[in-house]
Order: C-alpha cells, then sequence, then structure tokens
C-alpha cells in the first residue's frame, strides 16, 4: 500500500459529495481504509491514497500513486463514482497521466510463437516493453486486435475525466478479455492460451487461428481479480476459465487441497495441470456436444463432497452464463456458502457475442 507516490492527480468539484462518496467507500465500492484529518478525509488504497478535501459548496479531490496504472485506475474509481451522481458531469481532472497519451495501463505487443496445447486451444506468446505492472493486481487482461491488415492500429488515448477514448475509424480494434496464463517481466514475455472458435463472434479466436510472429495487437490491464485464498479450494470451469485454473493451480502451495472439475469438447482436449498441491483432478467430457449445451458442471457442483460451513472452504467457478446462474444458486442456496468464500463468474453467453 502506498502513502505517497510519484504519480498524482486533483480534481476540484463545483459542489460537495462528501456523504455519497464517504458511503461509497465505507460500503467497499474501492476496497480503502477512511481516516479523518484536519483538512477532511484520507482513504490508503491498495492503488494509491485518496485525499477529499471537503468545502461549503465545493470539494478538492487528490489522488497519489506509485505508478502510472494505478493512478489511472484511482481516477477511473473516483469518476465513475461521481458520474453516478450526475451522468451529465463534466470532469477536468488535473493529473499526471494527460489527456491524449496512450493508456498507462496499455501496451503494444507483438507475436514471438504460436502453438496448439491442444486441437481446440492455442498458446500465443507475445512480447512486449514494461511490462512489470501486469504481473500483480489481476489475473486478467484484454486484448486489443486491430482490424485484418491494418499496417498502423489506432489505440484507446486517456480523456480529460480519465476514462478511456476509443478510436473512432475504420481502424478501432476489438477488445476481448484473456488470462494472463503466464508472465516472465525479465524477457517480455506474455503467454495467452486461447480457446479456438469458428464465426464472427469470436474475432480472438479467429485472431490466434492466424496469428504468426510479428503481428500487432494491443494490451490493457491488469484486472479481474487475484487468487484465491483457503485451505480447500474448488474449481469449476469449461474451456474458457482452463488458462485461469492453471494458472492458480500453479501458484498453490502443497499444504492446498485442490477438487478440480474441467468441461472439455473431448479426451484430446485434457492437458497437463502442474500444481503442488494435493489435486483432484476430474475431465467433464461432453463428447463433442456444443459448448453451453450440457448441465456437467451443474452436475459435478452438486456432486462435490463439500459442506457450506466449512470456514476454510473456497469455490471458484468461470463458465458459460446457465452453468453461472445454476452454480452460483447452488452454492448460496442449497449450500449457504458465504459470498466471500465463492466467486462465480460468467466468461460468456451462448448465442452473444462478447463486448468491450
Amino acid at each position: 500500500m502506498t502513502t505517497h507516490g510519484s504519480f498524482r492527480a486533483q480534481l476540484r468539484l463545483p459542489f460537495n459529495p462528501e456523504k455519497q462518496l464517504l458511503e461509497a467507500f465505507a460500503a467497499g465500492d474501492v476496497g480503502a481504509v477512511v481516516e479523518e484529518t484536519t483538512t477532511g478525509w484520507q482513504l490508503q488504497h491498495s492503488l494509491g491514497r485518496i485525499a477529499l478535501k471537503p468545502q461549503s459548496s465545493s470539494m478538492d479531490i487528490l489522488l497519489d500513486a506509485e505508478d502510472r496504472t494505478s493512478l489511472a485506475y484511482l481516477q477511473l474509481g473516483i469518476t465513475h463514482r461521481l458520474q453516478s451522481l450526475d451522468k451529465n458531469l463534466d470532469l477536468d481532472w488535473q493529473s499526471d497521466n494527460t489527456p491524449g497519451m496512450l493508456l498507462p495501463y496499455f501496451r503494444e505487443m507483438r507475436v514471438v510463437s504460436a502453438e496448439n496445447l491442444t486441437p481446440f486451444m492455442k498458446r500465443v506468446r507475445l512480447a512486449g516493453e514494461n511490462l512489470a505492472r501486469f504481473a500483480r493486481g489481476g489475473l486478467h487482461m484484454r486484448l486489443l486486435f486491430p482490424p485484418a491488415g491494418t499496417a498502423n492500429p489506432s489505440w484507446p488515448c486517456i480523456g480529460k475525466n480519465g476514462e478511456a477514448i476509443w478510436p473512432d475509424d475504420e481502424n478501432r480494434p476489438v477488445a476481448r478479455v484473456y488470462t494472463i496464463r503466464a508472465i516472465d517481466v525479465d524477457r517480455g514475455h506474455v503467454d495467452v492460451d486461447m480457446v479456438l472458435h469458428e464465426g464472427d463472434a469470436y474475432p480472438g479466436a479467429g485472431w490466434a487461428a492466424q496469428a504468426k510472429p510479428g503481428d500487432i495487437v494491443g494490451m490493457t490491464g491488469p484486472g479481474g481479480g487475484e487468487a484465491p485464498e483457503a485451505h480447500r479450494l474448488v474449481f469449476l470451469g469449461d474451456e474458457t476459465a482452463l488458462p485461469a485454473i492453471a494458472r492458480i493451480l500453479e501458484g498453490l502451495s502443497s499444504q492446498t487441497k485442490a477438487i478440480v472439475r474441467v468441461e472439455i469438447a473431448n479426451q484430446s482436449e485434457t492437458q497437463p495441470l502442474a500444481t503442488r498441491a494435493e489435486l483432484d483432478l476430474e475431465w467433464l467430457v461432453r463428447d463433442d456436444r456444443a459448448a453451453g449445451s450440457t448441465t456437467l458442471l451443474e452436475e459435478a457442483a452438486k456432486a462435490l463432497p463439500i459442506k457450506g460451513d466449512d470456514p476454510d472452504l473456497f469455490v471458484w467457478a468461470g463458465c458459460e452464463f446457465s452453468a453461472f446462474k445454476a452454480i452460483r444458486g447452488h452454492l448460496r442456496k442449497s449450500l449457504r456458502l458465504p459470498n466471500a468464500q465463492h466467486l462465480v463468474v460468467s466468461y460468456w453467453r451462448r448465442g452473444v457475442a462478447g463486448v468491450h
């Protein structure tokens, strides 16, 4: 946690939203610890420091962070909270992240190699500069795919309110979320495991299928949370969650027990999963039925040898929307597992294209 960072931003508001902001912070919206000061309030956040200096009819907001990405994320958090109070609010930040510059959490990457791990899973290795910030603060990132044949891609920049401004032209990239399967900061490499699909709804899969050394792609992040911590862990997922599950398993200690259930198209989609944990692994093979069309994950969740009153248990799941609803409902309603002990995420929805 930083207290005085190297990068700063400030904002003067012509009104005083002190009550609303403090209520949001107290509710845990930004994970901050609030302290009263002689001039207002100071909030210690994992990304940096937020200082609120209220006046009778105005407020100054000051931000400190140790890197540009953390500063940008702090700005975005405050901007979104203020715009929830007034969607037409025009915010003019004075920031070290100046409007017009490329997003500080953006990197332009080039393909180093691409190889099939299984018939429908491809590993693409990307090379870029200054990747240390992507090694902490989340398992995921977004890849930005330029239109095919684009020699000079247009990338998003910072607007005066701190939000991303996307190019509005024929070179605008398409963004999709992926897991950082592995990262080597010293060598400047990121590995991404990508599920191969057919169809225009899956631009990332189409790009991965044709990826070759030298191809350019954008990357923003990181985000999406960290690996869960518990003595007993349960992982449920389909192919789209497999890269995240594999990465988390690699970081577990030998004192951890991990139950893993992964849905795959067929037996050829299995792959080695390295871990020091005590592993109970089962592949749920759908015999080439369409992804998202079975109840294999839901049935596996209901068959798990777990209890909702186990304080050392954490359940992590990533899957299609229908399975997500069923698994979350089982954990909350049938097992009554506390919210703090599970994370169930819809990675995709059958018949619906991904969004930015």
